[in-house]
């Protein structure tokens, strides 16, 4: 008996594990993100992540056919559209959030998604994701409260770096919901459409939007800065671009699908914890306490929520 269901588990630990290392991956984000924008754009940045994105699924998307590119031009260069503005929202909320509290905000797209199904897609929700919910919003309050007052004052400017300000956090709050609509979008689409064409089109185009950004109205190098193209901003790029955009879309438009919902809002559940360990070690974030009250409770919320299978 053992042995016949072995390759049954096997099968079904795979897509968790891919996942979580694309979670994982995905709050390590945070703190990269960071080390690029102390000279780079949050335009530059997001045009260069998604560019390399891009020619990473282009061979995939060559191998298709002209039908199926045809077919997923509309969807592809919608969900690109939803899929560019929370990126452009984080890129410029990361710049006045530690890694630890963007991951902490970001762990709300869980309870996003499920109210998002509920309107749009006419699913339950159920007493448990409602007091997740609950849970979320009041540690999404807790954060704000606890950011810095004044995000101008001359102290947040010099040391940004271990700042929370109150923009900052809206700023990441806003991302999230992008994102969410970005997934519920997904859902929409991706049960229906060829993979590699309906990526590809979402990458490029929101690369392209990125850029025209770029050149119209940020520029290239951050304010004060000067970009050098030395190894430390390649392996930036390389890990933002290839394993962040390019991999990890990749991998979750092929794998998502085939986790059960609540299995799914517990392995995001993780990308807080992951994003506060890759500040501490990385860069020395140091939350108040009542900033881990808040992202406590953004996680509480989401794994109480994951226990109601209403959704």
């Amino acid at each position: 008996m053992v042995t016949a269901r072995m390759p049954t588990l096997g099968k079904s630990f795979v897509p968790h594990a891919l996942m979580a290392t694309m979670i994982a991956i995905w709050a390590g984000s945070f703190v990269v993100a960071k080390i690029g924008l102390e000279t780079v754009t949050p335009f530059a940045l997001v045009a260069s992540r998604f560019a390399l994105g891009a020619l990473c699924i282009l061979p995939f998307f060559l191998r298709t056919t002209r039908t199926q590119r045809r077919g997923t031009l509309l969807p592809g260069l919608i969900a690109g559209l939803v899929l560019a503005i929370p990126y452009f929202l984080q890129m410029y909320g990361v710049r006045e959030t530690t890694a630890s509290m963007g991951g902490f905000v970001t762990g709300l797209i869980v309870l996003l998604v499920a109210v998002g199904g509920h309107f749009f897609f006419g699913s339950r929700i159920g007493k448990r994701a409602i007091i997740g919910l609950a849970l979320g919003l009041v540690g999404i309050i807790v954060l704000c409260l606890s950011g810095d007052p004044d995000p101008g004052s001359e102290a947040a400017l010099q040391n940004v770096v271990k700042h929370n300000t109150i923009r900052g956090i809206l700023l990441q709050v806003g991302s999230a919901i992008g994102f969410a609509c970005h997934i519920l979008l997904l859902s929409h689409y991706g049960s229906r459409l060829a993979v590699a064409p309906f990526m590809f089109w979402q990458l490029a185009f929101t690369g392209g939007l990125a850029t025209i950004g770029t050149v119209m109205i940020s520029g290239v190098s951050a304010e004060g800065a000067t970009v050098v193209w030395d190894t430390s901003m390649l392996l930036v790029l390389g890990y933002l671009g290839v394993l962040a955009t390019g991999l990890a879309i990749g991998v979750q438009a092929k794998v998502q699908h085939r986790i059960a919902p609540a299995h799914l809002a517990l392995l995001f559940a993780l990308q807080p914890l992951f994003a506060a360990i890759a500040g501490w070690a990385f860069q020395d974030d140091q939350l108040e306490a009542m900033q881990w009250v808040g992202g406590g409770l953004i996680i509480a919320g989401v794994v109480v929520a994951s226990r109601d299978n209403q959704y």
